[in-house]
């Protein structure tokens, strides 16, 4: 209950009004009442004997001790309104203050300014809220130094580069003399270098753009067939080095706003590790197919697939699968720009694999596009680590399964707290997952979104209790 919907229903039900209220009527009422009581005994034992006197004396005693206990009773009401209410008003400004405060309203304030315990509380949140909206404009400022870091020492390093590499090409193709087979192999590597370390470079810079929404999106009207094609045509090179063929699958699809640059680059991205870890001769699956108001792309390769593990960690930057072979090197950036760039559009990009089978990406674009683009964490996302909890004890719990569950409420867009729960209770419900284990999965849901987990522990066996009761 808040201020905003306050009502004398509302005050005189709740939980604390109503324990107050009773206890100064249980006070205020029953005690003189016995007293009462025990006086109309008294003076009815000594009333004349003269019936007709007898009647009247004690109509007239009667009526005085009813009268006396209605009024004992209206104002010990009253007055109980009037303490609970100083004691309740308080208490719903604070909580009332304390959800502004955890949807990161810094600037909120209290005004109790009651000499009590309550004036104390409300002064210490006071200066919590003040020292939390210094540190959150201290983290804001620290970002925005990071990316403007970022950003200029990507620059000042590409700078150097370009030159640098059009020198080391000039010494290869021999245009200062010529060389030894040694010294061409060495100025190779050398070059092979220049143009991973320039690669990098391009993804930090990519990074700071999407940190900082200054992601360029290019909209026009685009029929993703034809970026599909022509996203394979590119990579046509490098699949012909390990023979693999590619397949294309679309459902009805339309026309829409989009910028094709860009879903080419997350499509050239994925396709590329589909080539990297796939088999000689094996083949490419490449999907796209009209779901709501979106478009999911898929793309699925027949290679070694990938452990629980290395799913939930695949979008990390600089994260990288199987580190220890030189046959599947990287930058470990690619799939992290891929997840700003989707995320950046409002879609989600997702992975299901099994070892030894191969891996499914999907991703997918609305129908229509986001044209105010909001930044999005790549480096250091809080978002993205409490998903990749999540999807970690999804699969402690379930097991397999997890995977394609928290895939499913991805893709719906059900990653809260509230709503996972209520899965968790429909899982209970279908009798999948047994009280034991469903209480055990809350609380660890809790332990993942909550700052005081045992606070809401204490709350979740309230709630189980209270529905035992109820049945």
């Amino acid at each position: 209950m808040t201020s905003d919907d306050f009502s004398f229903k509302n005050f005189l039900f709740s939980k604390m009004s109503r324990k107050l209220t009773f206890l100064f009527l249980i006070v205020g009422i029953i005690a003189p009442t016995i007293g009462i009581i025990y006086f109309y005994l008294i003076s009815y034992s000594i009333l004349p004997i003269d019936v007709e006197a007898f009647n009247h004396q004690n109509t007239l005693l009667s009526t005085t001790a009813i009268a006396i206990i209605v009024l004992i009773a209206i104002n010990t009401a009253i007055a109980g309104y009037f303490i609970s209410q100083s004691i309740t008003k308080p208490i719903r400004e604070l909580h009332k203050a304390t959800l502004e405060l955890e949807k990161g309203n810094f600037d909120i304030r209290t005004n109790i300014t009651t000499n009590d315990e309550l004036g104390e509380l409300s002064r210490a949140f006071n200066k919590s809220a003040i020292a939390l909206g210094i540190m959150d404009k201290e983290h804001k400022q620290l970002e925005k130094t990071k990316s403007e870091f970022f950003s200029m020492t990507s620059h000042e390093l590409r700078t150097p580069i370009t030159p640098l590499k059009v020198q080391l090409q000039m010494l290869y193709k021999q245009y200062y003399g010529k060389l030894t087979t040694k010294q061409r192999e060495t100025l190779m590597n050398i070059l092979k270098n220049t143009e991973r370390l320039n690669k990098i470079i391009e993804d930090f810079l990519e990074i700071s753009r999407i940190e900082s929404a200054r992601l360029k999106f290019i909209f026009r009207k685009t029929d993703v067939r034809e970026t599909v094609y022509e996203t394979i045509n590119l990579m046509e090179g490098f699949a012909k080095e390990k023979n693999i063929q590619f397949t294309t699958e679309f459902g009805k699809l339309p026309v829409l706003n989009a910028d094709p640059d860009r879903v080419s680059q997350v499509l050239k991205n994925i396709i590329h590790n589909a080539i990297k870890f796939s088999p000689t001769n094996g083949k490419i699956e490449i999907s796209a197919q009209l779901k709501k108001d979106y478009i999911q792309f898929s793309i699925k390769d027949y290679g070694k697939g990938m452990s629980p593990k290395d799913q939930i960690s695949v979008f990390e930057p600089f994260y990288q699968v199987d580190v220890s072979s030189k046959e599947f090197g990287g930058t470990g950036l690619g799939l992290a720009i891929c997840r700003g760039i989707i995320e950046a559009q409002k879609g989600k990009i997702w992975i299901q694999s099994i070892e030894g089978e191969g891996s499914t990406f999907y991703f997918t674009i609305p129908l229509k596009p986001i044209e105010k683009i909001q930044p999005i964490k790549v480096l250091f996302s809080p978002k993205f680590e409490i998903e990749k909890e999540l999807k970690e004890k999804f699969i402690s719990i379930l097991g397999p399964m997890g995977i394609a569950e928290f895939d499913e409420l991805q893709i719906n867009n059900e990653i809260e707290k509230n709503k996972i729960l209520e899965y968790i209770d429909t899982l209970k419900k279908e009798r999948i997952l047994d009280e034991e284990y469903s209480k055990e999965f809350k609380y660890e849901i809790i332990k993942i979104f909550s700052d005081k987990p045992e606070d809401e522990k204490s709350k979740l066996d309230g709630d189980e209790n209270q529905d035992l009761g109820d049945h």
